[in-house]
């Protein structure tokens, strides 16, 4: 009996999926004034923030227990600046939007805004 419930279990298709990860693909708002920028691409999951790295040419996790969280928002912190991305809904919208600015430590200042669209993805 054991031996065809191990059987049956091995010849059923999986149908399960896995948990619900984020692609946030960012477009700086000056681009909507002309300027070309290439979009930054970010990967959130539940273990954590993923991004590649262009200036170490290599893929990049920051563990989710390093990042910052609050209501309708996180930030992502790095030495020299940190990412805040939050989810708001501007004035004569329905749809909420998520925005990311870059902040600079150094300078103690915001350096530049995104928009981001957001496609759901199941964590392979």
């Amino acid at each position: 009996m054991f031996r065809n419930f191990i059987i049956f279990i091995m010849l059923v298709p999986n149908i399960l999926q896995a948990d619900e990860g984020l692609n946030l693909t960012c477009e700086n708002m000056l681009s909507l004034l002309g300027k070309k920028y290439e979009p930054l691409i970010f990967k959130v999951e539940v273990t954590g923030f993923h991004y590649f790295d262009i200036n170490h040419n290599k893929f990049v996790t920051v563990p989710s227990n390093e990042l910052e969280f609050g209501e309708n928002r996180f930030t992502v912190k790095f030495p020299e600046y940190e990412l805040g991305f939050q989810r708001i809904v501007f004035a004569g919208d329905t749809k909420p939007t998520i925005t990311m600015s870059k902040y600079d430590y150094i300078n103690n200042k915001f350096l530049d805004h995104y928009e981001c669209s957001v496609v759901k993805s199941y964590i392979n």
